[in-house]
């Protein structure tokens, strides 16, 4: 085992972990749900705030809002690209298909929800922007030995 492995290992963990507890409110949070007790402890106090305040329903309001197509859909794809990719990312699981979905999901957050906001702040792109090109760059490198992908071959 290489140190590359070891860090690629740690890219994916962290960039998927981020992934998934973002789009896991997006898909099941939503005015008067909880999140489940034990990822509110793991993950802090904000994280029910934020799941209360998220939903497919309000997402696609928000998306709506900025005048993106079938906002509906468009919120569940865009959940399930955060959760489902930000999954496999971390497991290393199909590893170039889930970077490259996170990636244009991020790029499509980056111009229509962040962009106007500028770089750096609250509601700048400086966020999304990371985790897109942290994704593309395991899309592009690959996940490492310490993977389901290298596992399965």
């Amino acid at each position: 085992m290489k140190c590359s492995d070891v860090g690629l290992m740690a890219l994916r963990l962290a960039t998927g972990a981020t992934l998934a507890a973002h789009g896991l409110p997006k898909l099941m949070g939503g005015e008067g749900r909880q999140a489940p007790a034990w990822l509110s402890r793991l993950l802090g106090p904000n994280y029910q705030a934020a799941w209360e305040r998220s939903g497919p329903q309000a997402f696609s309001r928000g998306l709506a809002a900025m005048g993106v197509p079938k906002p509906e859909l468009a919120a569940r794809a865009s959940g399930w690209a955060e959760l489902g990719g930000g999954l496999a990312l971390a497991a290393g699981a199909a590893t170039p298909l889930a970077g490259l979905v996170v990636a244009g999901n991020m790029a499509v957050a980056v111009r229509r929800a962040h962009w106007k906001a500028g770089f750096y702040g609250q509601g700048g792109y400086e966020f999304p922007m990371l985790l897109g090109t942290a994704a593309l760059a395991l899309a592009l490198t690959g996940p490492g030995r310490l993977s389901v992908d290298r596992w399965r071959r």
